[in-house]
């Protein structure tokens, strides 16, 4: 047999295993084998659900002669890289009603520039990791590539809002006679 073409497809995600490697080669009733001979598939040349890796192409005859490796063997499958995150710091907010409070994450590695999510990954933000202007309340950080893949979950993040004291009564006694400072007020 010859080997005519082998059109590798690259896994989608980090740990993806939708990868394909397709054999095309000449000869009648072949079998293809994509870890250099050790098994061997009737199935047109065609392999999917593969992940990053390795692999090496061989084509035979059925009747099991003739082994014929590809000429640019090793065919390697890369998936993208996944981010890590480094550091997530956070400042409460200042004041009662006040929405100052932060988070900023960081992160390295990974593919290019990052998306950032303070809500589990239900939204995604481009915006350096700085999340600014927020109320207390449970923060989930998330941090993917900015083209959506290799989604990574870091921590949650609790910023507690100032709670305002409440006056519940202010009872009180006036002076007790003309001059005397002995009247009280308790908050």
């Amino acid at each position: 047999p010859i080997i005519t073409n082998v059109t590798p497809v690259n896994p989608t995600n980090c740990g993806g295993n939708d990868g394909s490697i397709t054999i095309a080669a000449t000869g009648a009733s072949l079998e293809y084998s994509i870890d250099g001979g050790l098994n061997w598939f009737t199935n047109s040349g065609s392999f999917t659900g593969l992940g990053a890796g390795t692999y090496n192409i061989t084509v035979r005859n059925a009747d099991g002669s003739c082994n014929t490796p590809y000429v640019s063997n090793p065919v390697i499958l890369t998936a993208p890289n996944a981010p890590s995150i480094t550091n997530v710091t956070s400042t409460e907010p200042t004041d009662c009603n006040v929405n100052d409070g932060t988070v900023t994450v960081t992160a390295v590695g990974g593919q290019g520039s990052y998306e950032y999510s303070r809500d589990s990954g239900v939204t995604w933000f481009a915006n350096n990791g700085e999340f600014e202007n927020l109320a207390g309340g449970t923060y989930n950080i998330f941090v993917r590539n900015a083209d959506a893949t290799c989604v990574v979950s870091g921590q949650s993040v609790v910023l507690t809002d100032k709670v305002a004291p409440v006056i519940v009564t202010t009872p009180f006694t006036d002076p007790t006679d003309c001059g005397l400072a002995d009247g009280t007020i308790t908050i």
